[in-house]
Formats: C-alpha cells, sequence, structure tokens
C-alpha cells in the first residue's frame, strides 16, 4: 500500500508578508494623489560552509517608520505599516521621535484581507479611519 504525502502549501516570511503590504500602502497613497518614498529592507548575501545565505537587514526611517508620503496643502505622513496586531509597541517606537508640526505619524495594520486601520499618533492614539476593500471610511462612518 503506498503512501501519498500532500503537498505542503509554502509559508510566507513575515519580512515578505510586511513588504506586500508596503507596496499596497505605496500604491493605495499614489492613488489618492500622494507622492510616496518606500524604505525597502535590505538583503545581504552570507556565505556559509559552502552555502548561501541572505539576511534582511531593517531599514527603517528613524528606526520606526516605512513610508514618507507628501502631497501639497497636507502635513507630511510619516507611516509605520503592520500586519501585526499590537499597536502599543508601534506607537511607543513613534513616540521616540520629536515630530514638528507639519509631520502626522501614523500607524497603518492590516486586521484582515480588505481591511486596514490608520491611526494618527497625536498625543493619543487617534482612529483616523479604515479602508476596506480599497475605500476609506472616516472614524464617523462606521
Amino acid at each position: 500500500m503506498g503512501l501519498t504525502m500532500k503537498a505542503k502549501k509554502p509559508t510566507t516570511s513575515k519580512a515578505k508578508t510586511g513588504a506586500t503590504f508596503q507596496r499596497w500602502v505605496k500604491k493605495w497613497l499614489e492613488k489618492q494623489g500622494w507622492v510616496v518614498h518606500n524604505q525597502l529592507t535590505a538583503s545581504k548575501a552570507i556565505p556559509i560552509k559552502g552555502k548561501t545565505i541572505w539576511v534582511s537587514k531593517r531599514q527603517d526611517i528613524f528606526g520606526e517608520v516605512d513610508l514618507i508620503a507628501k502631497k501639497e496643502h497636507e502635513p507630511t505622513l510619516w507611516i509605520q505599516a503592520t500586519c501585526h496586531s499590537g499597536i502599543g509597541e508601534k506607537e511607543e517606537g513613534l513616540r521616540t521621535i520629536p515630530w514638528g508640526v507639519g509631520d502626522k505619524p501614523q500607524i497603518w495594520m492590516k486586521r484582515k484581507p480588505g481591511v486596514v486601520d490608520v491611526y494618527t499618533v497625536n498625543k493619543e492614539l487617534t482612529h483616523e479611519g479604515k479602508i476596506v476593500r480599497g475605500k476609506w471610511l472616516a472614524s464617523q462612518e462606521f
């Protein structure tokens, strides 16, 4: 009697998932008329015992920011894009940076497929709204 093995679905790394989400945020903002810089991770090949291992190195701006977005007559958006549910750690990190009057530090959190919550880090954490299937909904709308 032969045994058959089911093929395992390839797992997606956290880094790859995060990079994909960052690219999505960039494209969404660009559709809204923003000019966006996406700070991607840098990969480095390290030879070990005849094999090459690729290592990713974080390149976050100020150690916390993934994207910067600019639009005429709007504050500069400094965005931490995340797929993790631990918003407290992200908020704490953004609070270590001395923001100016024209800066708007934000956390964009992917909650589930098709839903992204957007928070602004002011004196208090403010839930600005969410993006549901590509459509912006301000906090008052839900």
